[in-house]
């Protein structure tokens, strides 16, 4: 994999770890989380984690330094993973065009030692399935997909936000749908500390379900392994603890752990049912 490919997968990676959309929306000028218009953050995390790989023969992928970039203007925003424009803007409603890499192919993406900022923790461990297994290492090669759609976010309160996403595969590589409905909220444990709870679930269409997790004639798996997916639903909980350790330096504690649905979980390239993402270290804002 190249620099390039690297990059994009890191920038894809703190998608699966973030919490909340265009928080700038009710941002208060005397709050310490507020984004001023039209800066720049840059930061960085260090700690040790791991988002889990529920391919066959794929390696759990290790987050040990990873960049953030954000960026709001007055209606034009940079989120990491995600740019976006909003053209609707009130004090609870943002309504944006948005696009983000789909994450899919990152589980098809190989992880070794020799990778820029990350080494590889450990080789994944296969568990016993009642069908045939196919290595990820032995289909045809799956395509980056970059999204794009509407968003919205309702901040029900200072505390509590609803975000809904609709995308399309804009690159046509499978050519279909996937949606988001998630809620979070942030409790405010003291003036340092913080925590955010989130539940929601992802929409995957049949279409993206088999482009990444079906098998037929392209992949040379033999007939008797040809699996044709079906859309269906990934429910998702997430917790995020915060502390702010000085003006520069953050603790932080992130989980995620997201529920495979059937139509990905019977194909014979899949071993696990969920995905878990999880962090724990420090983060410098430049």
């Amino acid at each position: 994999m190249n620099i390039s490919s690297y990059l994009l997968t890191i920038c894809l990676l703190l998608s699966l770890l973030s919490f909340t959309g265009s928080g700038y929306a009710q941002c208060q000028p005397e709050s310490e989380s507020c984004v001023p218009v039209g800066d720049w953050q840059f930061s960085l995390a260090l700690g040790i984690g791991e988002l889990s790989n529920p391919l066959q023969g794929g390696d759990d992928i290790p987050l040990l330094i990873l960049p953030y970039i954000n960026y709001y203007g007055e209606q034009f925003f940079i989120e990491n993973n995600v740019i976006g424009y909003s053209f609707y803007q009130s004090d609870q409603l943002v309504l944006s065009a948005i696009g983000q890499l789909n994450r899919e192919k990152a589980f098809f993406t190989d992880w070794q030692p020799s990778h820029l900022f990350v080494p590889n923790f450990s080789d994944s461990m296969l568990t016993e399935s009642d069908h045939k297994t196919i290595s990820k290492d032995d289909v045809s090669k799956r395509k980056w997909a970059v999204d794009g759609g509407i968003q919205l976010n309702w901040f029900i309160n200072q505390s509590t936000e609803l975000k809904v996403q609709l995308l399309h595969d804009i690159n046509q590589v499978y050519q279909g749908l996937n949606s988001q409905l998630a809620l979070y909220h942030r409790i405010n444990i003291s003036d340092n500390a913080q925590l955010n709870l989130g539940i929601g679930a992802n929409w995957h269409s049949a279409k993206l379900n088999d482009y990444y997790y079906g098998l037929d004639e392209k992949d040379q798996v033999g007939l008797s392994n040809y699996y044709q997916a079906e859309g269906g639903i990934n429910p998702f909980v997430s917790l995020g603890f915060y502390y702010q350790l000085t003006s520069k330096w953050q603790a932080q504690i992130r989980f995620k752990q997201q529920r495979l649905s059937r139509k990905i979980t019977d194909s014979p390239l899949v071993k696990d049912q969920q995905v878990t993402s999880a962090f724990i270290g420090v983060v410098y804002a430049f």
